[in-house]
């Protein structure tokens, strides 16, 4: 994350907003000053010792601070972490997907993890039993005094109590392990990686080089061991299942997501959000976890791409993209790749799925034969539904003679290809309405009309599924193709012809979502000129000021003009090319010139501003109604009502800061997808 000023100011107030004025204060002086011992944080924050051991506990508990021991000074150096501290605005983006794809109990662990940093598998296994314990006290002394008053209970039934709730916390920690929204803890984990860096090159230097390294061979040796045994400290940190991969509760194999079929629980229960069943899976109690949040940054930007393709393409064809982004997002651990680590020369192709993989994991419930080559209802010819109609009636009186006319067969062909799939539909008055469209893209067996009659021929095995199959997934291989045809690219063909495997490009679809950001700040900031000339600039590279004028068909005058507003707000720069000595205005070519790394660097300070001024208004909009915000954080008026405590001038104050509050949040959540679109994806 870059350390500007308004990024600096953002981290902080993130972490005042989170976890209070004194790890705020800490965290601000590591940011502006760097690494840190604490007599120089004492000095520094004006802190007593005491007081900031009490900080830095709690900084390094979330890892918003990487802590470093010198052996060689017997000192402790403190760094602070900024991406972790931003992260903390992505937190409920990232708590509802984890509620989404596993339910709630997914969600309770994940915002638990975000609150305590990280915590080991027994603290939450407690915690989540106290909680259930707490809940089922409380439905009975709700049920005693419902009794009580009215002599029968009306309060609502709630779902039992798991039976085994420690088996089903760690069946649902596995779960989430195995998805990688969670990894492992280690030690390591909490050195910065320029010291895990350093300390690697350290003892690599003197164990396998005496100490000292003597020419350019010896040191790209040396580079490529480093980067070899970084490899596998970060692979130690990602989750391996040891023993029999278990059964899942149908989200690889009958359908996309997870919370779609839910097992029953052996009390008869249907296996809702709250409650999962237990299948003897055993995690090490000691284990310590926190968030992934770099798995979590390739969800989100998977959810981004799926809103794309719905928006350019269609809902149907935008629910295949996301089957296929979830088949090949195991293999995916980060967003982008780091130079020291990863090899980023002569990379072959990503991770890739073939159609009949997709075909296999997609749910059923996507009718794939919708979204593609739709018409409006006033443009089909309902003449061959007529024609279909009368001709059945034949066909199944030739069916009882055992013949049928080959005009008769013609016509059901015709009607066929009229269907769009191959299938000859099966018409019948009496029936409830689906076999009476040939547009119908029912992917279920039909069943014969109630008006045939039972011949030989019904009794022969019919490959009615296999063709529904093979149907099937050539709707999904043409949504594909409309994915790999659009001008995001948001697929590429690949592999070996005829196997059906597709990639994702994401570099290119990042440019392509970066330079419609751009887009849309350029017209809006300077205009339709504005955004003409940036454009042109961006596509075409330095052009003279004389051909601007011509190129983008906009007056010279007001050409100079646009372009001096641009250079002020450093979007658009200036290259001088004298073309002798002398260096004259005459003698002299001006090349303007669009840089797309700098406007980002911009934008991105920009959006820092804006979040940050979202912030401070928050806060002075709480400061404001700070009396009534007291009221309902008293711990003996939790349990009740606000209408019960409060007036109504007190009610209403209470409401205008909850729509403030809302207002500002989904603000701050819009600009937060502009920075992972520009930063992290």
């Amino acid at each position: 994350m870059s350390q500007s000023k308004h990024a600096v100011e953002l981290c902080a107030l993130l972490v005042d907003e989170t976890y209070g004025e004194l790890t705020s204060r800490i965290f601000t002086i590591l940011l502006r000053r760097g690494r840190l011992t604490i007599p120089l944080l004492s000095k520094h924050t004006r802190l007593s010792p005491n007081k900031l051991r009490h900080g830095l506990a709690v900084l390094v508990q979330e890892n918003l601070v990487y802590y470093h021991f010198d052996e060689d000074t017997n000192t402790t150096n403190y760094e602070a972490n900024p991406e972790a501290a931003y992260m903390l605005v992505r937190s409920g983006k990232i708590v509802e997907i984890a509620r989404s794809r596993y339910g709630d109990l997914a969600a309770e662990i994940v915002g638990n993890l975000f609150l305590s940093g990280h915590s080991t598998v027994k603290e939450l296994v407690s915690g989540y039993i106290a909680r259930l314990a707490e809940a089922e006290a409380m439905r009975k002394r709700e049920e005693r005094l419902a009794n009580g008053n009215n002599g029968q209970s009306k309060t609502p039934v709630q779902a039992p109590a798991p039976h085994n709730p420690a088996g089903q916390m760690h069946s649902m920690l596995t779960e989430l392990l195995e998805s990688g929204l969670i990894q492992p803890l280690t030690g390591k984990i909490f050195l910065s990686p320029t010291d895990t860096y350093d300390k690697i090159a350290k003892k690599m230097l003197q164990d396998d080089f005496g100490g000292s390294i003597k020419g350019t061979k010896q040191k790209e040796d040396l580079k490529e061991k480093i980067r070899e045994r970084l490899f596998n400290l970060r692979s130690e940190r990602e989750w391996k299942s040891v023993g029999k991969k278990r059964p899942l509760n149908g989200n690889h194999a009958n359908g996309i997501n997870g919370s779609n079929k839910r097992r029953r629980l052996s009390n008869g229960a249907v296996n809702g959000d709250h409650y999962f069943e237990d299948d003897g899976t055993r995690l090490d109690p000691n284990m310590l976890v926190r968030i992934n949040y770099e798995k979590c940054t390739v969800v989100l930007r998977n959810n981004r791409l799926v809103t794309l393709a719905s928006n350019r393409i269609g809902a149907t064809t935008a629910q295949v993209y996301e089957a296929g982004l979830r088949l090949i997002e195991k293999t995916v651990p980060r967003c982008r790749l780091d130079p020291r680590i990863d090899d980023v020369k002569d990379l072959p192709d990503g991770p890739v799925f073939s159609t009949m993989e997709l075909t296999a994991a997609l749910s059923k419930s996507v009718r794939t034969g919708t979204g593609i080559g739709s018409v409006s209802s006033d443009k089909i010819d309902t003449r061959k539904l007529e024609k279909a109609h009368k001709s059945r009636k034949r066909v199944d009186e030739a069916e009882v003679e055992g013949e049928a006319s080959s005009d008769e067969d013609e016509l059901m062909d015709d009607i066929a290809v009229a269907n769009g799939n191959g299938n000859i539909p099966e018409i019948d008055p009496d029936s409830d309405g689906h076999g009476d469209d040939p547009f119908d893209d029912d992917d279920d067996i039909r069943k014969p009309s109630k008006r045939a009659k039972v011949t030989f021929q019904d009794h022969l095995p019919k490959p009615e599924a296999a063709e529904n199959r093979e149907n099937r997934m050539l709707q999904i291989k043409n949504h594909l193709l409309l994915l790999a045809g659009d001008d995001c690219g948001f697929l590429r063909k690949c592999g070996t012809q005829g196997l059906g495997q597709w990639t994702v490009d994401f570099e290119g679809i990042t440019q392509y979502l970066q330079e419609e950001e751009m887009d849309t700040m350029l017209l809006e900031r300077f205009g339709k000129v504005g955004h003409r000339l940036a454009r042109m600039m961006r596509k075409l590279g330095k052009l003279d000021e004389k051909q601007l004028p011509n190129l983008a068909l906009v007056r010279q005058k007001d050409v100079r003009t646009k372009l001096a507003e641009m250079q002020m707000a450093g979007v658009v720069d200036i290259q001088e090319v004298p073309r002798d000595s002398g260096r004259t205005t005459s003698r002299t070519i001006f090349l303007w010139y669009f840089d797309v790394e700098r406007v980002s660097t911009i934008l991105l300070d920009s959006i820092y501003k804006n979040m940050s001024r979202c912030f401070q208004r928050l806060d002075i909009e709480r400061r404001r109604v700070q009396d009534v915000l007291a009221l309902t954080e008293r711990t003996d008026l939790l349990d009740e009502q606000p209408e019960k405590y409060m007036d109504t001038e007190q009610l209403n104050m209470l409401h205008e800061i909850e729509e403030k509050e809302e207002s500002l949040l989904g603000h701050i959540g819009r600009l937060d997808e502009l920075v992972a679109i520009f930063r992290d994806y």
